[in-house]
């Protein structure tokens, strides 16, 4: 079992002291600089962001799976492949896989998301299939061959739509919900692949993980404004792990 590595205390100490003070400054620019569409240009793919859409920036999280993705699947490699991209946003990530090959699903509860997704897929020239769906919940246990997961994990209750992308609910209410739906999958066959940040309750939500038989394997790390960013596969083990034992 390959446990995540232990954060580095001093640079995320270091973390909190900068942003402290910027937080709020930071705040005000996020939501004044997407109230209106802006345009995104990653890997050869031509996205627009609509406002009340979670964007693929400033953020490294769409970086991160951008990058392990485009090492992993060049050209056409994906070809036949089925794959679910939960909580889609702009629809990148699945844009990028359907053009390797896949046959791609982007699902969202936040219909402007599907909206905006639609609307990049066109101006791409690919195709995917927006599902309007809370979670996993709406399909087969056995429909995909790979999951992808970029959920919120900040502990607060969302205030809006567009809040469910930053928010997993005060007891962690998200988490509670997915781990019994991705305990139904045969995660021997369906690779399912989450993205969390070293920002995050990553023990809570492993211990949550945990309950259902299921644990937390890093697969590819990125550091990023002194933030870890952690691309991990969920997998399933007979005992709880333990997220914050050393590698």
């Amino acid at each position: 079992m390959m446990a995540l590595p232990r954060r580095n205390r001093w640079l995320a100490g270091l973390r909190r002291l900068i942003l402290r003070p910027l937080t709020p400054l930071l705040q005000r620019w996020f939501r004044r600089h997407y109230a209106v569409e802006r345009r995104w240009r990653r890997q050869g793919l031509d996205i627009l962001v609509q406002p009340g859409v979670f964007p693929p920036g400033p953020t490294v999280s769409t970086a991160v799976l951008l990058d392990h993705f485009a090492r992993r699947f060049p050209g056409t490699a994906l070809a036949g492949r089925r794959v679910l991209d939960l909580g889609c946003g702009t629809g990148l990530v699945g844009l990028f896989l359907a053009r390797a090959g896949a046959w791609v699903v982007s699902s969202d509860i936040n219909p402007a998301a599907l909206a905006n997704a639609r609307l990049n897929a066109v101006r791409n020239g690919l195709i995917l299939r927006p599902v309007l769906a809370d979670q996993a919940t709406s399909f087969a246990p056995d429909a995909f061959d790979l999951i992808i997961i970029t959920p919120p994990y900040y502990p607060r209750d969302p205030a809006s739509m567009a809040e469910r992308a930053w928010f997993c609910g005060d007891d962690f209410a998200y988490f509670r919900r997915l781990a019994p739906q991705l305990a139904a999958l045969d995660l021997s066959r369906t690779e399912v692949l989450m993205l969390l940040s070293e920002d995050c309750a990553v023990e809570t939500i492993n211990a949550i993980l945990s309950g259902q038989g299921l644990g937390l394997r890093l697969v590819h790390a990125k550091r990023s404004w002194l933030e870890m960013t952690w691309l991990l596969r969920v997998v399933a083990y007979a005992k709880p792990t333990d997220v914050g034992a050393s590698a």
